[in-house]
C-alpha cells in the first residue's frame, strides 16, 4: 500500500522490559537490528511516536529501536513526586547506559523533544544524530504565549472539575487542531484512549510544572548552553502547525538559527502531531536522515 494506512488491526509495540534506574523505573521495548535509536514521546500519549513510525515499516527494519514510557506514565513509576526537564533528560541517557548503548540516535517529540534538545545539550557524546519532532520550546512571542495560556488554562479547567480526559483532549484540540485526534484515533493503539485517561494526572501534575520550571528561553540560550551542541539536528516542522496554534515558527527559526548543525523537514498535511498525522513522511525524513549521519567509532 503506498498511500493509504495499514493494513493494521492494531499496531500497539507493549513495553515488555523494565529498567531500574535509581530514582525510575521505567517500561521499555529493544527490538530490532542496526543502529540504535532512542524515541521520547510528548505528553498524555505514550504510544504516539512509537506506534505511528511503525506505519513506515523501514524504520524498524533498519534499526534497533528503543522506546520506553517516560516516568509516570503507563506503568514506568519514579520516587520522586516531580520530574523535571533535567531529570528526564538524564533518565534517556541512564536507559542507553542500562542498555550498554555509548551513542545512539534520538528521535522525540514534543514535550520528549524538550528532553531530548536538554539531552543533547548536556550529553552530546551520547547522541550520534537527533530527530525534533517539534520540540515544544518555551514560547517568547506575544500571540504564542497567550494562544498555549488560554489552552492551558481553559484544560485545567475541566481538570479541577474531575474531566481528566476531557481537559486532555481539549488541550491537544486547541494545540494542534481538531484534525490530529481523528489520526491518533487510526495511527495509535486500539486502546489508545484509555491509555491516555490513565496518563493525564502525569501530564497535569508533572510535565506541564516540568517545562514551566525549566531554566530555558530561547532568547537567553547562550547563556543556558555557552557550548553549543554539534550533535547533528533534524529540525521537523508540520506545514499547517502554524495555522492551528502560533508558536511553532518561532521555534523552528531558533532552531535553525542558533543550532550549528542543523537540517529541516517539512511535514505535509500535518500539524503538531505531525508523525501521527502523516506517519510515512515522518518515518522517511527520520529514516534518510539517520542514514546520513551513522554512527562512528
Amino acid at each position: 500500500m503506498q498511500h493509504a494506512l495499514g493494513p493494521y488491526k492494531d499496531y500497539t509495540i507493549e513495553p515488555d522490559k523494565t529498567a531500574s534506574l535509581g530514582d525510575a523505573d521505567l517500561r521499555y521495548f529493544d527490538r530490532g537490528a542496526g543502529e540504535p535509536v532512542l524515541l521520547i514521546h510528548g505528553t498524555s500519549l505514550a504510544d504516539s511516536l512509537a506506534a505511528p513510525l511503525g506505519h513506515y515499516p523501514e524504520f524498524y527494519a533498519r534499526h534497533r529501536v528503543i522506546s520506553y514510557y517516560r516516568a509516570g506514565y503507563n506503568g514506568s513509576t519514579c520516587s520522586g513526586g516531580a520530574v523535571s526537564i533535567a531529570d528526564g533528560a538524564r533518565h534517556a541517557v541512564s536507559l542507553l547506559d542500562h542498555l550498554g548503548i555509548a551513542k545512539a540516535h534520538l528521535v522525540a517529540f514534543s514535550f520528549g523533544g524538550v528532553i531530548g534538545f536538554d539531552a543533547i545539550l548536556k550529553y552530546p557524546d551520547r547522541f550520534a544524530s537527533a530527530v525534533l519532532l517539534e520540540a515544544y520550546l518555551p514560547r517568547e512571542g506575544a500571540a504564542a504565549i497567550e494562544a498555549n495560556t488560554r489552552a492551558y488554562m481553559d484544560a485545567m479547567e475541566l481538570y479541577r472539575a474531575g474531566d481528566k480526559l476531557g481537559a486532555g483532549l481539549k488541550y491537544m484540540e486547541a494545540v494542534c487542531g481538531p484534525d490530529f485526534l481523528s489520526a491518533v484515533q487510526m495511527t495509535g493503539p486500539l486502546d489508545v484512549w484509555d491509555r491516555a485517561a490513565a496518563a493525564m494526572q502525569t501530564t497535569f501534575e508533572i510535565d506541564f510544572p516540568a517545562i514551566a520550571g525549566w531554566g530555558f528561553v530561547p532568547s537567553k540560550a547562550d547563556d543556558y548552553a555557552p557550548n553549543k551542541t554539534t550533535v547533528p539536528v533534524l529540525a521537523c516542522m508540520g506545514l499547517q502547525s502554524e495555522a492551528a496554534m502560533p508558536g511553532f515558527r518561532e521555534t523552528q527559526d531558533f532552531l535553525m538559527r542558533w543550532l550549528p548543525n542543523v537540517e529541516r523537514a517539512g511535514i505535509p498535511g500535518a500539524t503538531h502531531g505531525l508523525q501521527s498525522m502523516n506517519p510515512k513522511a515522518v518515518g522517511e525524513a527520520v529514516v534518510e536522515f539517520l542514514k546520513r549521519h551513522p554512527i562512528k567509532g
